[in-house]
């Protein structure tokens, strides 16, 4: 048998025991008790490793991990991580009412009230991530290595393969964020051809270059699939010529966002309402320096916060020339496409992944109403 079947079924009679032992333990009809694991990983030394989550009738979570260094069988291992007293409260990130509440005063205080209900209208819910401190449920990884099937490191033909920026787990973003509309199971992994391979700073990706497309990918894993046939719960190694950023556990938190100023829809509205330029500006700068403001921040969901024009530009400018479309930027028809485009994510430099997009950049993947995330876009900005 080999190491990766060996520790499967060592997995596997754990997960059991743990089960049969709960169902008889459990202290009360209905008691929530279960057993689950993101599967096998392979480190970049060779050995394999696997962490079994269990969580047991009293409300305990307990992370078990088995490890299989190169010739050895596998057997059980401390847990990096400790036992924490059941899952955390979904309320306890949730800040949607204490954030509204805030974006209320401040559009009654600089519009019309007219003018402030079509702007409250306007917000829509996103994650916002941020490191994850201890026995906070992580939602993501920025940085480090994706779990991918084998030989499926995603690569651009000619350039070379694309760094990994994030991994997002999709059962917990569709239970905390379910309008962005994500499937419920596995993770959504993404790439970027960032010049960290063999130093290639020549290359930029961004959508002025339809031919650069594929240096950013979004890559949809399911590891509940893996099978001894067919592995797909890998952790793999970066390919050679290619370091990975170190890894950063991000935990999410539920707030409310708001679309760019320079939006023509938007310039629209406060042109309905009459609202006074100094008014918008006031507005503007209360957003701004308010704690709810998107810059520089990693974001699922929600509106994209632009550090030069909309972002939504940048797409729709990347499907025409996809599709040999005339793009103008005042062009009715690029206008009446803008609100079709819906941000994905959102990842701004990071000290603690050593993530330095241009000038304290961010990075962007926004989807169209009619695409699966598979097929988002991407672009990027700097200050």
């Amino acid at each position: 048998m080999t190491r990766h079947a060996s520790l499967l079924a060592l997995l596997q009679q754990r997960q059991a025991a743990h089960m049969e032992m709960s169902s008889r333990q459990q202290p009360l009809p209905g008691a929530s008790y279960g057993a689950g694991t993101a599967g096998v990983r392979l480190a970049p030394d060779g050995s394999l490793d696997a962490e079994l989550e269990l969580r047991h009738p009293d409300g305990r979570t307990e992370h078990v991990r088995f490890a299989a260094a190169p010739g050895e069988e596998p057997a059980e291992v401390p847990s990096w991580r400790p036992a924490v007293a059941g899952p955390p409260s979904p309320t306890d990130t949730d800040r949607t009412a204490e954030c509204e509440a805030e974006l209320r005063s401040f559009a009654e205080a600089h519009l019309p009230l007219a003018a402030a209900e079509e702007f409250l209208a306007w917000l829509r819910p996103a994650l916002r991530l941020r490191a994850a401190a201890d026995g906070e449920a992580v939602v993501a990884q920025l940085g480090g290595l994706p779990v991918l099937p084998l030989n499926s490191w995603p690569l651009w033909d000619g350039k070379g393969p694309l760094s990994h920026v994030m991994t997002v787990d999709l059962a917990t973003v569709a239970t905390r964020l379910p309008e962005l509309g994500l499937p419920d199971v596995g993770a959504l992994a993404f790439f970027y051809y960032d010049g960290r391979y063999l130093d290639d700073v020549a290359t930029a990706v961004g959508p002025w270059d339809a031919a650069t497309r594929h240096g950013a990918r979004v890559v949809h894993l399911r590891p509940d699939l893996s099978t001894r046939s067919r592995v797909t719960d890998l952790q793999t190694p970066a390919p050679p010529g290619l370091g990975p950023y170190p890894a950063v556990p991000l935990a999410a938190e539920r707030i409310l966002t708001w679309p760019s100023f320079e939006l023509p829809w938007v310039t629209d509205a406060w042109r309905r309402h009459d609202v006074p330029r100094e008014s918008v500006d006031g507005l503007r700068d209360a957003l701004d320096g308010s704690q709810w403001n998107g810059y520089d921040t990693h974001q699922l969901g929600g509106h994209p916060t632009p550090q030069q024009g909309p972002v939504e530009y940048e797409v729709e400018q990347l499907r025409c020339a996809v599709e040999g479309e005339p793009f103008d930027w005042g062009a009715s028809a690029v206008v009446n496409a803008l609100p079709r485009w819906h941000s994905l994510l959102q990842v701004g430099s990071d000290d603690r992944a050593e993530m330095m997009w241009g000038d304290v950049g961010q990075l962007h993947w926004l989807v169209r109403d009619d695409a699966s995330a598979e097929d988002a876009s991407f672009t990027w900005q700097c200050g």
